[in-house]
């Protein structure tokens, strides 16, 4: 799973107080299977870099949104059939994938929460358990329901109505759809948003800092260096920290450390984030995100931590899934699409200075549900 699954999938872990799980990896998988886990996720994750290469990403960008386009709703029926992706996923399925947690959930005699739809599928159509899959985005590809959804056991919990529907429309029945909004980590659903507020009022106790966080798959990664560049003055006046965060890619983490170091900046001005393993990477971003006062990010999963008061900067999406995203996000008035890089710096200032990213912080709060994870919780114990 990507890195927005697995954060939801910790919120939930920990709210639980169960192990958060991997399926890919040994000892859930046997290595034969881990190679099929690698090959359902590894074209996706090389397309979103590739797709954002300059001068030859326009095919693969083309490829990726042929391979995520999610269609117009439409009436009752017509978005049931199954795409190829579905019936590739099917074909992965009857090789073996998910067998690895099936003996295991057999073993212990437990059901299945997952946070990414290949798990849930798999499950269903090889043990009789209950089964529960959070959707991670506000809209949702075929590819998260099964190819005969109507038949389906799997309880979908959505982080609002569109995808909800969405679900119908491919052909889940509605009492396997509730909705619940996103699992957002205790810590962070809970942090108050008031002195955030205050330092992009310019009335805060230190500058604002920018977090810039960067895709488990890795795409955009460039932009880090665009924005250590086109912030190098602020950052060097003190009027802005900067925080780029590069996962579980250490390699990106040294580029961003070289372009840290070829600006002139120090690591207190530009903090770079790059961690070991999953583990230790998810504690320190939870830590960063409380600290941050804008989020520069793709409209990843992202977008529902404006609820914590997070104002973000919506950098190219990557996906259709990214695209409705955004467009729920930015039209709850939580969200400002990136400015281009030669305009970075006065563009930023300006949002600062205006109240332009205040007021997204405040709608963020007002308008975007901070109690998913509870209400996921509830779904889940009603259920299994």
């Amino acid at each position: 799973m990507g890195y927005g699954h697995l954060r939801a999938a910790a919120a939930l872990a920990e709210a639980l107080d169960e192990p958060l799980l991997e399926v890919d990896r040994p000892p859930i998988a046997s290595p034969g299977e881990a190679r099929l886990w690698r090959r359902a996720r590894g074209a996706y994750e090389g397309l979103s870099r590739w797709s954002q290469l300059p001068l030859i990403g326009g095919p693969f960008a083309a490829l990726l949104e042929r391979m995520t386009r999610i269609p117009p709703l439409a009436a009752p029926g017509e978005l049931r059939a199954p795409v190829p992706a579905v019936e590739h996923l099917h074909r992965l399925v009857a090789a073996g994938l998910g067998a690895g947690l099936a003996r295991h959930l057999d073993s212990h005699g437990r059901g299945l929460l997952t946070t990414f739809y290949a798990p849930a599928i798999a499950v269903d159509q090889q043990r009789a358990g209950p089964v529960a899959c959070v959707i991670t985005d506000s809209d949702a590809h075929r590819i998260w329901a099964p190819m005969d959804a109507s038949s389906s056991r799997i309880l979908y919990l959505t982080p609002g109505r569109r995808a909800a529907d969405r679900m119908r429309a491919y052909g889940v029945r509605s009492d396997r759809i509730v909705e619940t909004g996103f699992p957002l980590p205790r810590t962070i659903a809970t942090s108050d948003p008031g002195p955030r507020i205050a330092r992009l009022e310019g009335r805060g106790d230190r500058p604002p800092t920018v977090v810039f966080a960067v895709g488990g798959a890795g795409a955009q990664s460039g932009r880090a260096r665009q924005l250590v560049r086109g912030l190098r003055e602020p950052i060097q006046r003190g009027d802005l920290r900067l925080v780029l965060v590069a996962g579980t890619r250490l390699g990106l983490g040294q580029r961003f450390r070289l372009w840290r170091s070829h600006a002139g900046l120090s690591s207190s001005a530009v903090e770079v984030v790059a961690e070991r393993d999953f583990a230790t990477y998810l504690a320190r971003f939870q830590q960063v995100l409380i600290d941050a006062d804008v989020l520069w990010t793709k409209p990843s999963e992202m977008v529902f931590y404006a609820a914590m008061g997070l104002p973000l900067v919506l950098d190219v999406p990557v996906g259709d899934q990214e695209r409705a995203n955004a467009e729920w996000i930015v039209g709850l008035g939580a969200a400002r699409w990136r400015p281009e890089p030669d305009a970075i710096t006065d563009t930023l200032q300006s949002w600062l200075t205006d109240g332009s990213l205040a007021r997204c912080a405040r709608h963020g709060w007002d308008r975007v549900p901070r109690d998913g994870t509870r209400r996921i919780v509830e779904a889940v114990f009603n259920h299994f």
